[in-house]
């Protein structure tokens, strides 16, 4: 480790890993478990749109409350609290009848984790010297992207032996060992000291939330925001599991494993696409072009319905894969403000991208219901129509985005 990298920085690194790799398999267990919880809650897809959708509309909603808690009680103080709404969620999504229950457990689990990437990326920029930031957030979206693949076969082994309802009461518990853990192992800065946002007088606090809405370049990072995320949780957080058991019949374990893969690439993907932030002297740069490969790697899913499996799931993990860009993208909005707004900003520009989460599972669910008919399983153009709807999405975002100033690595 670097000179210039204070001992105690993997001691917080590891903590932020922890806690944000629960909040990605909070956000993604739907995707698998989503035919099982449509059968046997007799669930229509649009509803389970909600059911999916509202985790990221509730994340959305407390966004920037959670950014104004970043700033004024800092991260560790935040993250720690948040956590324990995280035992209500599992319970109440536990012990739900249909799909008005399983909603508001995730809703809850969403406040839970409204802080955790956030948080973590203002602490690290405190923690790191500038030009190793996007790495050591490459590093959290990495332990983000284990937290998907616990919510694959690991998930399903968990459910296959005790329900998906038992597995959720055993969540719960994780949900104090994260508060535990960022309460005892997380500083908010070096030197322990408080933040000199945390002095601010609620005049003040409002008055750094406006100049972030006043930021001149804000929605092009909005856009490129509410696109880039929101297409993968899209596959990864809902679709991928019934694309998978509509169109090529694969059950609970067999998807468990395709869904592994592309969780799994996304791991060591996230290190070489963090890397790139210090080859390359343009972010703006290494997001388009890695935005634009997103969308080639499902432009096939998109033009044919039925591939062979061994080609849609390598596709699927490409698309997975370039996903990780989202490393970068926070990393360019967060040199994009000033220190003290760091966490209003990042807070704000988040709510984007649950904004759209949220907007894209609802839509996706609609086109699904629609093309679905009256049918048990939703024919391959239903997810051809999803594939291309992500596609445009992502291109509108890119050409917003466009307009944005670099923020360089270095210098």
């Amino acid at each position: 480790m670097s000179r210039s990298v204070p001992a105690g920085a993997l001691r917080v690194l590891l903590c932020f890993c922890f806690a944000f790799a629960f909040s990605m398999l909070f956000r993604a267990a739907n995707g698998l478990m989503a035919p099982e919880l449509m059968r046997e809650l007799d669930i229509a897809p649009a509803r389970m749109g909600f059911v999916g959708g509202v985790y990221f509309l509730a994340f959305g909603l407390a966004m920037i409350p959670g950014g104004i808690a970043l700033d004024r009680f800092g991260p560790r103080a935040t993250i720690s609290v948040l956590s324990l709404i995280g035992i209500a969620g599992c319970i109440t999504f536990a012990l739900a009848g249909g799909w008005i229950g399983l909603s508001i457990g995730r809703a809850l689990l969403a406040l839970a984790c409204v802080g955790t990437l956030m948080g973590s990326i203002a602490t690290m920029a405190r923690w790191v010297p500038p030009q190793h930031v996007a790495f050591y957030v490459a590093m959290v979206s990495a332990a983000g992207g284990v937290g998907n693949m616990l919510a694959t076969a690991p998930l399903a082994w968990l459910i296959e032996g005790v329900g998906w309802r038992g597995a959720y009461w055993a969540l719960a518990a994780a949900c104090f060992a994260i508060a535990a853990a960022v309460w005892l192992g997380v500083r908010d800065r070096p030197d322990g000291k408080p933040l000199e946002s945390a002095h601010e007088a609620l005049g003040d606090v409002l008055d750094g939330l406006r100049q972030v809405f006043r930021h001149r370049h804000l929605w092009g990072l909005v856009a490129i925001q509410f696109a880039v995320y929101p297409a993968q949780a899209a596959i990864v957080s809902l679709w991928g599991g019934p694309y998978l058991n509509d169109v090529y019949g694969l059950g609970l374990g067999e998807r468990s494993w395709v869904l592994l893969a592309m969780t799994a690439v996304a791991v060591p993907f996230s290190f070489v696409i963090g890397s790139l932030d210090q080859r390359f002297n343009s972010r703006k740069g290494v997001v388009i072009v890695l935005v634009g490969l997103m969308a080639l790697a499902l432009l096939p899913l998109a033009l044919h319905g039925r591939w062979p499996l061994w080609l849609a799931s390598l596709l699927l993990c490409a698309f997975s894969a370039t996903g990780s860009v989202v490393a970068i993208l926070h990393t360019h909005v967060r040199f994009s403000f000033p220190e003290r707004l760091a966490g209003r900003a990042l807070a704000t520009l988040n709510a984007a991208v649950m904004a759209g989460a949220y907007t894209m599972q609802q839509v996706t669910g609609i086109i699904v219901q629609l093309l679905r008919g009256t049918e048990a399983a939703a024919p391959p153009v239903a997810y051809q129509a999803v594939f291309g709807w992500l596609i445009l999405s992502l291109a509108v975002g890119v050409w917003f985005y466009r307009k944005v100033p670099d923020v360089r690595p270095r210098g």
